[in-house]
């Protein structure tokens, strides 16, 4: 039987083709719905490119939850159309598919994409880990000169106190594909009303000297941290319970290197009473946990 953290993941990969054919079936019946005489081949043909992108999710996708196989996908009602796709047949476990797929507006136009060696990664078969490679956190408060990172607790204060927090990508398998990522904390007591945590991407490297005017000793270039504005994920935390983040967008970019990890910062959004967490001085059941599903390529 398949693990519940497995059958999340894939469960979250359904939703997500789902999503993504519901929205590809707006489009076309959309574009299928205009009635301008003078326009209405290039909106039908644009449609069947939808429907041609389709197959070759479909196809991926198909495969992919078998077990790297190179099954063709039959003619499939979406929409006021068709998709179709073509795999020629692989012995054994297929490391990439060569896919042919065709998407036909009911009645009107048909379109056919070609994608060569498409890479497969196996979604039977979804591992789980917990990143405890180089881990590191620190608060940084701008009312502390000198840093101290054997606290036991992280602590938020409104435009006064930031805690950063980082993990190194080695623990995931390198031929993987990120799949989920999620970050726990748990508070230190309670944290009453709590409050609006924002997890922000940092910019620059920092280390255990960090504090709130320089990210390291030789360095003294930020004030509270240099980040990106647009918060990665945001959570509303409150009372004694346990916190969490999607940070499966960052961690994912973290370890293809689209992304350069220089961990996180969390910071209170809004004013707010302080917000307290254990640190990952703390005992393991309270530290904070960066959870990573990913699946392992064909």
């Amino acid at each position: 039987m398949m693990p519940q953290r497995q059958r999340g993941a894939v469960l979250l990969m359904v939703s997500i083709v789902l999503a993504t054919v519901a929205a590809l079936a707006v489009a076309v019946n959309q574009l299928a719905s205009v009635e301008s005489r003078s326009t209405h081949g290039d909106y039908e043909g644009r449609a069947a490119t939808y429907l041609a992108d389709a197959g070759v999710a479909a196809a991926r996708w198909t495969n992919q939850v078998a077990g790297c196989t190179s099954r063709t996908i039959a003619p499939t009602a979406l929409g006021s159309g068709t998709f179709s796709a073509d795999v020629p047949a692989v012995p054994g476990k297929a490391k990439t598919l060569d896919i042919i797929a065709t998407g036909a507006v009911t009645g009107g136009i048909a379109r056919t994409l070609q994608r060569k060696q498409v890479t497969l990664s196996d979604l039977s078969k979804i591992e789980s880990v917990r990143l405890t490679n180089n881990a590191r956190d620190i608060t940084i408060d701008v009312l502390q000169s000198e840093s101290d990172d054997d606290d036991e607790r992280l602590w938020l204060r409104f435009e006064g106190a930031h805690a950063l927090l980082f993990w190194g990508m080695n623990d995931i398998k390198t031929d993987a594909k990120v799949l989920s990522a999620t970050l726990t904390l748990t508070p230190y007591g309670s944290n009453g009303t709590g409050g609006t945590v924002a997890v922000q991407r940092v910019t620059t490297r920092w280390d255990d000297n960090a504090t709130w005017s320089r990210p390291r000793e030789e360095v003294t270039r930020w004030n509270g941290g240099n980040y990106v504005d647009q918060p990665a994920a945001v959570a509303t935390v409150a009372g004694s319970a346990t916190s969490e983040w999607d940070l499966t967008d960052l961690v994912d970019g973290w370890f293809t290197g689209q992304l350069p990890n220089y961990g996180i910062l969390l910071r209170l959004a809004k004013p707010a009473p302080t917000v307290i967490f254990h640190s990952l001085d703390a005992s393991s059941s309270r530290r904070p946990a960066l959870q990573v599903l990913f699946a392992r390529r064909c």
